[in-house]
């Protein structure tokens, strides 16, 4: 579809999404099949549809039902409500399946439009990525977010109880300047002095800790792609044997056929070689006419000819089924 023609699909969408949707079943149907007709830039109408009728019981609970009879399964019904529902800025990805928009509308909304970078090297936004890469990037969106939010959780608690410690000591300073004239110190004061030191190193420790797990898990990370990545090699290799083995088999009967048709053509030569002695040393004004021999030989002839004209039509115009 050129440029022009998705122009007008984008005017379509803008104007009709607005536009309130028939509870007239048999329109509804009509439309969704109508886009579909047009392609992936038609996904969003698609999916404001299926919501329409699933929420406003178009179907009368028959909606599975009625979902089989436009050729849609519940999970791919789901997908296309779900793009219509969280990517309403649907031009920007006129070029994606729905396959690619589901993976997109199920992404955090800050990270749609952002460069992400990919194990292969390249750095591309979500609507330039094929499925794989989407869901590649995904899995480390949500990796990386449960890594951060357990690092927050420990860094909280930390921050929490230097905190209150801290909160202790300063109590202690502003006390009465009368009670500090007398030159008694605190029986606790010390030792919430060392409760503090030890927090403070605490909150060190816990930072350490903190960053060796994000090494830890990047290493982790980084293993996990590799492996991944050698299965997907190893899965090509297995593809590419396959295809050989394909192509060994057909060879292996086409070197069976040459043979066979090479021991036929020899044993029509030596059979056309006795034809032609035949017709050199026949005298057919010797035969009588009508006679079987007379026929025989007719209808011999006519069989060579007959055959030798499909032989040379085949060889001429072979079929490649």
């Amino acid at each position: 579809m050129d440029n022009a023609g998705r122009r007008d699909i984008t005017s379509q969408a803008e104007e009709t999404s607005a536009v309130e949707l028939s509870h007239n079943l048999t329109t509804v149907t009509t439309e969704i099949k109508t886009y579909q007709s047009i392609g992936g830039q038609a996904i969003f109408e698609i999916g404001r549809r299926l919501k329409w009728v699933k929420e406003n019981d178009l179907a009368h609970g028959e909606y599975v039902k009625w979902l089989e009879s436009i050729k849609l399964d519940r999970s791919t019904a789901n997908k296309f409500i779900k793009v219509s529902d969280n990517l309403p800025n649907v031009e920007t990805f006129l070029h994606s399946g729905v396959n690619a928009l589901y993976e997109i509308a199920t992404m955090p909304p800050e990270e749609r439009d952002r460069p992400q970078p990919l194990d292969s090297g390249e750095t591309k936004k979500p609507d330039e990525m094929t499925v794989r890469e989407l869901r590649e990037t995904k899995r480390k969106l949500a990796a990386a977010y449960s890594e951060n939010m357990a690092n927050q959780t420990l860094l909280t608690q930390a921050d929490k109880k230097a905190q209150k410690l801290q909160a202790q000591v300063t109590k202690l300073q502003q006390r009465d300047p009368d009670i500090k004239q007398v030159e008694v110190e605190p029986a606790d004061y010390q030792d919430t002095k060392a409760d503090l030191k030890a927090a403070n190193e605490k909150i060190a420790d816990l930072q350490k800790l903190v960053d060796d797990a994000v090494d830890d898990h990047n290493q982790r990370l980084a293993y996990e792609l590799e492996l991944e990545k050698a299965k997907a090699d190893q899965e090509e290799i297995k593809a590419d044997l396959n295809d050989l083995e394909v192509k060994r088999q057909n060879m292996l009967k086409q070197n069976a056929q040459i043979r066979e048709v090479q021991k036929m053509v020899k044993s029509i030569n030596e059979l056309l070689d006795n034809f032609a002695i035949l017709r050199n040393r026949l005298d057919t004004t010797m035969l009588p006419d009508e006679s079987s021999l007379v026929q025989g030989l007719t209808e011999m002839a006519d069989k060579l000819i007959e055959n030798g004209q499909v032989l040379h039509d085949d060889l001429a115009h072979p079929y490649r089924g």
